[in-house]
């Protein structure tokens, strides 16, 4: 299991929202290469980086600043999420250095779409469910689906897709601590735990996480195929520190 910082970006600059609303944004810094210097330098890994402008739009707005940011760091891995509707933002995406793409609409709605690039992209492709009382939101969570969270597992991994990211988004950007109970109980129903390790997979925790504590307890359900953990708002406030939490 990895931890893994978010830069989230907002005409460019570093900022983040509460549960999802773009009336509610914090800017952190308008140096978002600065700022993956700083995690890079603090030991990540993979950063996760979100276009919200993509999202919104449902078109990807920020990738020249994605493209400074990995010309500027020796971060082996970066996954970008935002809007990414279309096989050819995909394909401009991982040409741009991008080693993993994440999907959230698409793959909600287009079930043939996301067979079709995981069968072309494999392990690159993972899709971020998001959800709201259970009920999938997709369009920079400004649109309510009549999906079950539960349900969009399912068929996301029957698609072949190994890794899905999972966020509550009451708790997001809340500092509230994670929804322990909800990515549980999706372990439990995908039960991993006797899938031989290349072939498992699993879930990525985001949303919510504001102390070490929150990321020992969650660093619990890894033999349940928890892979990672996403964390944004506890940095940047110094809720928590990077290296202390990877060395958890």
């Amino acid at each position: 299991m990895i931890i893994i910082p978010a830069i989230d970006l907002k005409g460019g600059k570093v900022v983040r929202l509460l549960q999802g609303d773009f009336d509610k944004v914090t800017i952190y810094n308008e140096d978002p290469v600065g700022v993956a210097l700083r995690w890079e330098e603090e030991g990540a890994i993979l950063l996760h980086i979100v276009d919200l402008d993509g999202a919104l739009t449902g078109s990807p707005k920020n990738i020249d600043t994605v493209k400074r940011i990995i010309g500027g760091i020796k971060i082996p891995q970066v996954e970008f999420g935002g809007g990414i509707r279309t096989k050819e933002d995909i394909v401009l995406l991982l040409n741009s250095g991008v080693n993993r793409v994440i999907l959230g609409t698409a793959a909600c709605e287009d079930e043939d779409f996301l067979k079709d690039v995981v069968k072309e992209f494999g392990p690159k492709i993972l899709v971020s469910i998001d959800a709201r009382n259970g009920i999938v939101a997709t369009k920079g969570w400004r649109s309510t689906s009549n999906i079950q969270s539960i349900d969009l597992i399912k068929r996301v991994r029957d698609s072949g897709v190994r890794e899905i990211i999972y966020t509550n988004i009451a708790k997001d950007g809340t500092l509230a601590g994670p929804d322990i109970y909800g990515i549980k109980s999706l372990l439990e129903f995908l039960d991993l735990k006797n899938i031989i390790p290349q072939d498992r997979g699993g879930i990525i925790a985001s949303g919510g996480v504001s102390s070490l504590e929150d990321v020992k307890r969650l660093k619990e359900l890894e033999p349940e195929g928890l892979t990672g953990i996403i964390i944004g708002k506890a940095l940047y406030e110094g809720k928590i520190d990077l290296k202390e939490a990877i060395k958890c």
